[in-house]
């Protein structure tokens, strides 16, 4: 049984599931479980290594808005922005006993904190290597600042890469953000999260603002 040190975000000793932990020079790890040293090629073991390693290619993928959105999660926790994505986003992604994988987008979690996120509208694809998005500042609350940073994240699959926007500021009611010319014809999924711009910055929840086609 495992015992659990900071709640679910916690680092962990021992076996939860299908995996395991551990903790390495001080930092939470994950592995997973085998159940037999002998026979490390089960069934079992080859689907949560294919997990591991879709979610594995999507932290390097996604890993500029996880050093933004999760820095303070992570610090918190004493873990990597890309363990914390792995755990938070381990039940959005399954993998079949053939191998193919299913993602749910729109459920996955790439900042997370207490800051009134930005009202994001659908995105527009209509300029080729690019996206646009508008947004409303929502920031009439206690967790909100005129200065704070407004980004944006795209995720191409096709490709196994994303691209982050620079920052916005919560009254530019829209921003753009430029994609690599390969991207054009690919579909792309896409998040939005907003940091306060200060000398301790905390972040929103991201935001699902979409899917659609470049150019």
């Amino acid at each position: 049984m495992a015992k659990i040190n900071l709640g679910i975000l916690g680092g962990f000793n021992g076996k939860v599931g299908t995996v395991v932990g551990s903790f390495w020079k001080g930092i939470p790890v994950m592995r997973a479980y085998v159940r037999n040293i002998r026979n490390r090629d089960t069934a079992a073991q080859r689907l949560v290594r294919m997990r591991f390693a879709l979610l594995g290619e999507m932290t390097s993928a996604f890993n500029g808005a996880l050093l933004l959105g999760l820095k303070n999660t992570a610090a918190r926790n004493k873990m990597t922005e890309g363990n914390v994505f792995v755990k938070l986003n381990w039940d959005k992604v399954t993998v079949s006993a053939d191998g193919v994988s299913s993602v749910d987008y729109a459920q996955m979690v790439l900042s997370q904190g207490p800051l009134d996120n930005v009202l994001f509208g659908s995105a527009r694809f209509d300029t080729p290597s690019q996206v646009d998005i508008s947004f409303g500042a929502n920031d009439d609350g206690d967790r909100s600042d005129a200065e704070d940073n407004v980004y944006v994240f795209v995720y191409n699959p096709e490709s196994k890469s994303g691209s982050l926007s620079k920052a916005a500021k919560r009254g530019d009611a829209t921003m753009s953000i430029k994609v690599p010319a390969q991207w054009n014809g690919s579909k792309v999924h896409i998040w939005g999260f907003t940091v306060s711009n200060d000398l301790n910055p905390v972040s929103s929840r991201s935001t699902y603002i979409g899917t659609g086609t470049i150019g």
